[in-house]
């Protein structure tokens, strides 16, 4: 197999690093560039020279993934996992890290089947090392070969993992890889709001599940997951991320009780409901996922083409790790659609957001400090400020969709129930030919539902914010799955301002 440019790179600068003597090496490459490709190499290369070699994961289904790709590489693989039976004389062995701990403490281990004595440890989504299991069982392989794999090296309060490994070998960055072609660009949309999240205690480096998954689910949630999914997500197939079980009950409701097909799958979903699950996302029976942190690492599913974090988090780790999931270039060569109900971006409360999810990054191993720096900009460049207008985020004063002066920007908007807004400032205007065949669809719409006449015209001004004058020869259009979903978010949104205005004449 012919290795990208950057994957050979990373194979070279590992081997340079460990042939100067530092054996604990960390490689960081994002997530969908192809880090399993990089081993399978790593470990033909030590085949060649007979060296044993030990891959360790944290999930079984990653297990039989990982075997394919080795195999592909012409390599003999031993499975050390429940279920499957073992090849203990291979010379690389694959096994999840809880198995291997729990085998290793069976009996001694001179007198342990199962103990490998590999000349090269290999840890998938190396930023877990620095867990109690990891570390008893990587301290076995004292003076060995240690490489650990990761887009993200930090652990869950953001310090380095410089008490496991020694170096680093930067890969490439997110940018790079989309340039490239080798991950899918991504269209942001922001929520305009803050959460006031200042009675959220902080746990390991996050927010506090319990209270936040309490905060999330209320009804001042800032941006509708299922209103502004209905808007923006253009019926793709989607990964929801919860803040905990109680809270993706919530969402699974309100993405059903709106005819939304979606599923939620959490740490204790046996197998067998996972696997159902993924296959009818696979098939497109279910659109939208939720879950809760089940899916941030290892879910290898090129058709996801949209990711909505409805919760905040602290963790550039949880937001890279998730954000990456849809990031795989599509077959369409389209974009990722990345939904912000949580001021992920932008940041909240007076604190800085993480930015967009290509923003360039230094990595450190410090372990007292973040584990993460990013460049300064210059004091010459913008910042990215969003048009009162159209809400699309560019940097300027004037804005290149409608040309509207943003003259002051300082002033959050107060709001509730709010509508989530763009972060692309390369988002394309509507051209004649979109325009008559939106006005098209409206008709066919009106005359389907028995609407009277100015239907369509008013539903057509509330799309483009003009009237259509010259378009009396737009004949009816079958309407498609962007307009039919537009339709369903105007209709929840007028039921709730309904509802709301009940509530208020109630209260009088």
């Amino acid at each position: 197999m012919i290795l990208r440019d950057y994957q050979q790179r990373a194979v070279d600068e590992t081997r340079k690093v460990i042939l100067l003597g530092r054996k604990k090496v960390l490689v960081v490459s994002p997530t969908g560039s192809g880090k399993s490709i990089c081993i399978a190499e790593i470990f033909r290369l030590a085949n060649l020279r007979e060296k044993k070699c030990l891959f360790l994961v944290h999930r079984r289904n990653l297990v039989l993934q990982i075997k394919e790709t080795l195999e592909s590489f012409g390599l003999v693989v031993g499975v050390i996992m429940a279920g499957v039976e073992t090849n203990l004389g291979a010379l690389v062995q694959v096994s999840t890290i809880q198995t291997f701990s729990r085998r290793l403490n069976l009996d001694e281990l001179d007198q342990n089947n199962f103990f490998f004595p590999a000349d090269i440890v290999v840890c998938d989504e190396a930023h877990r090392c620095c867990s109690k299991q990891y570390v008893d069982v990587l301290s076995l392989y004292s003076g060995k070969v240690i490489i650990g794999f990761t887009g993200t090296p930090a652990r869950s309060d953001g310090k380095g993992l410089g008490e496991v490994f020694d170096e680093i070998v930067d890969v490439i960055s997110v940018k790079e890889l989309t340039e490239k072609g080798f991950l899918a660009p991504v269209k942001y949309y922001s929520s305009p709001s803050e959460i006031d999240l200042s009675d959220v205690k902080i746990q390991c480096g996050d927010y506090q599940a319990g209270q936040l998954g309490d905060k999330m689910s209320s009804k001042k949630l800032v941006g509708d997951v299922v209103q502004n999914w209905l808007k923006y997500g253009e019926g793709r197939k989607t990964i929801v991320f919860a803040v905990n079980v109680k809270h993706s009950h919530f969402l699974l409701e309100e993405f059903l009780a709106n005819g939304i097909p979606a599923a939620r799958l959490d740490a204790k979903s046996p197998d067998e409901e996972r696997q159902e699950v993924f296959q009818q996302m696979e098939s497109g029976k279910v659109l939208v996922l939720i879950n809760v942190l089940l899916y941030v690492e290892g879910m290898d599913c090129p058709e996801i083409s949209c990711v909505s974090f409805a919760r905040p988090t602290k963790s550039l780790v949880l937001y890279r790790q998730g954000g990456g999931r849809g990031m795989r270039p599509k077959k369409d060569g389209g974009n990722l659609i990345f939904l912000d109900h949580g001021n992920i971006i932008h940041g909240q409360n007076g604190q800085d957001g993480h930015g967009l999810l290509d923003d360039e990054i230094t990595w450190s191993l410090d372990g007292k400090e973040l584990a993460w720096k990013k460049p300064k900009k210059e004091k010459k460049e913008k910042k990215p400020v969003t048009c009162t207008a159209c809400r699309l985020i560019f940097q300027g004063s004037i804005c290149p969709d409608c040309g509207t002066e943003v003259k002051s920007y300082g002033k959050d908007v107060e709001t509730i129930d709010a509508d989530l807004e763009e972060i692309d400032p390369k988002k394309k205007k509507m051209t004649m030919a979109d325009k008559r065949r939106w006005f098209g669809m409206c008709k066919h719409y009106q005359k389907q539902k028995g609407y009277q006449d100015g239907w369509a015209a008013n539903k057509y001004r509330s799309k483009t914010g003009v009237w259509p004058r010259g378009m009396d020869d737009v004949a009816p259009i079958v309407p498609d799955v962007e307009f039919m979903n537009r339709i369903k978010y105007e209709q929840i949104k007028y039921a709730k301002q309904r509802q709301r205005q009940k509530e208020l004449e109630a209260q009088k």
